[in-house]
């Protein structure tokens, strides 16, 4: 009864209609929460790792919400790096996922996933991908010194990372699916288009896009070779 409840008002908080177009809005946010993460005094690693990369997926609010059973939601999209430094994209995506174990309320946060090969990007182009399943995803390191465990020869597919409030802390993602958003594609592309073609045929051009790549080439400038 409680897990309806906490549902209920998530959609239910959900429903207001934002002054900006879904797409815009999502692009608007995602440039935030990397003007955030530059600020951010431990980034060190997760620029240098941007730099390495050869796509990002940036999803700014996923939504937590359960009790002992949980549910994730989050609309997002990805851009990929050419050998030229050229962006393709826009891909928007949506993310879902169940989780069981200690867990109660309501939770927003950022999440950002550094996708580092061909393999991390590839996984996105089939119909849906599930993080951990499909394709490996670490925890992103932070800081200039970390854990030995974690990944030390950095040659995981995928990196996340999550930001609440401020905070800014690698995350695991086990079992979370994501999927093509087929109708956000096709009225921002006017046709309907898959991942694999946009992401390959269609260089980000319009201005929130290009103003989004700018910052991440900025971010990459920051990087140091690992």
């Amino acid at each position: 009864m409680k897990l309806l409840l906490l549902l209920s008002l998530f959609f239910f908080t959900n429903i207001a209609i934002p002054s900006l177009e879904p797409r815009e809005r999502v692009l608007t946010q995602a440039i935030e929460i990397l003007e955030e993460l530059e600020e951010a005094p431990d980034s060190f690693l997760f620029t240098s790792l941007l730099k390495k990369a050869e796509g990002i997926a940036i999803f700014p609010e996923v939504k937590r919400v359960g009790v002992v059973v949980g549910a994730s939601f989050g609309e997002g999209f990805m851009l990929r790096e050419d050998e030229n430094g050229r962006f393709f994209g826009p891909a928007f995506l949506k993310m879902e996922g169940l989780s069981i174990g200690p867990q109660l309320g309501v939770q927003s946060q950022g999440l950002v996933l550094l996708l580092m090969n061909r393999a991390g990007i590839e996984a996105f182009y089939q119909d849906g991908v599930t993080l951990g399943g499909n394709v490996s995803v670490t925890a992103g390191p932070i800081g200039r010194s970390f854990s030995a465990g974690i990944d030390t020869d950095f040659s995981s597919s995928i990196y996340s990372y999550a930001i609440s409030r401020g905070l800014f802390v690698g995350l695991s993602l086990e079992g979370v699916h994501v999927k093509a958003d087929r109708r956000a594609n096709e009225r921002f592309f006017g046709k309907k288009l898959s991942l694999q073609e946009i992401l390959t045929s269609h260089p980000a051009q319009d201005a929130l896009t290009q103003k989004l790549v700018r910052l991440i080439k900025k971010l990459q400038e920051k990087g140091e070779e690992l």
